[in-house]
């Protein structure tokens, strides 16, 4: 016996899918939505729309090329200002970044060349990689604080993080060194660090000259450190008599101490008063430092407090020697 139950279920099925099929696959007519969207094609490269006059155009090889080319950065000639060409492989002809000449290091975030030392002003954070930033950079090593911006004709001057050295002489000699200039009454050359500091460890043992030779034996980073130079106008510390630049490299301190810790960085004046060793003689007997005084934000260095150092267990036993180094 037939049963007519299934025949009446098997009929239903299907024309519920034949009424579903229909549902999902009613063809649109409307070129754009198709893709066919250009009025013509170079050379007649392409497909015309069916429904229509709108073409879809086959890209040439240069313009996929291109096209990943941009997608992947590869977006640069290398051609301008202070570009001597392409950096690495190059993608249709262009590059992801470029050469820069001497002097002038590739931007990334600009995408130009700029002067290599264009960040790094007085206060900036000084990296071992020799680049500049104004942001603690976690995963670069930090050496110093700029106290003196580098021009056309001068070198920049970096500043230790902290005192390398406290309690210690500036010499054991007592003698003069004739070869060192005396600056009692002209300024000192903001270049003359470690020309002083090479002429002093020249004249005498580690012992007889301990300041200079702890900055010369100093060698964070890979840089050839030395012992500040210091006189009347144009110095290296002469740099932070300013009240307002002594402020803003203390305000650098207090950024590095609170993203790495405390003992990375030390303020100038960590207590009520510091000195600091210079490389620099104020007369046969007596050699400059520079004075920084927290509590009254006094700062006082040179002929006014020059260190006689016959009295050598109460002027020179609290000095630092905080190096410093040219770019």
């Amino acid at each position: 016996m037939i049963n007519t139950k299934l025949f009446l279920l098997i009929g239903t099925s299907l024309s519920l899918i034949s009424g579903i099929s229909s549902a999902q696959c009613v063809a649109t007519q409307d070129c754009a939505t198709l893709g066919y969207t250009e009025t013509s094609c170079s050379g007649g490269n392409g497909v015309k729309c069916p429904f229509g006059n709108k073409w879809a155009c086959f890209k040439s090889e240069a313009e996929i090329k291109a096209q990943f080319c941009d997608k992947y950065g590869y977006t640069h000639t290398c051609t301008g200002t202070n570009q001597t060409g392409g950096a690495g492989n190059s993608c249709n002809g262009k590059y992801s970044e470029c050469a820069c000449a001497a002097g002038y290091i590739w931007n990334t975030s600009s995408q130009t060349c700029e002067a290599q030392y264009a960040k790094c002003v007085f206060g900036a954070l000084y990296y071992a990689d020799g680049t500049c930033s104004n942001d603690y950079l976690v995963y670069e090593k930090l050496i110093g604080i700029v106290i003196y911006p580098k021009t056309a004709s001068e070198s920049g001057w970096v500043l230790a993080l902290k005192p390398i050295k406290s309690d210690i002489a500036w010499s054991h000699d007592f003698v003069d060194i004739p070869e060192l200039p005396n600056y009692t009454s002209t300024p000192t050359d903001i270049q003359a660090s470690c020309t002083n500091t090479d002429i002093i460890t020249a004249h005498g043992t580690s012992y007889q000259y301990p300041a200079a030779w702890a900055a010369k034996n100093y060698t964070e980073g890979g840089k050839t450190w030395c012992l500040p130079s210091a006189g009347l106008l144009h110095s290296v510390l002469n740099t932070l008599n300013d009240s307002n630049n002594l402020t803003k490299f203390n305000d650098v301190i207090t950024t590095i101490r609170k993203a790495a810790g405390n003992n990375t960085a030390t303020p100038l004046g960590k207590s009520s008063e510091e000195y600091i060793w210079s490389s620099s003689e104020f007369s046969h007997d007596r050699a400059w430092f520079f004075r920084i005084e927290n509590t009254s934000g006094y700062i006082d260095y040179g002929n006014w407090y020059p260190n006689n150092q016959d009295n050598k267990d109460t002027e020179y036993n609290s000095f630092t020697i905080r190096p410093v180094f040219a770019f």
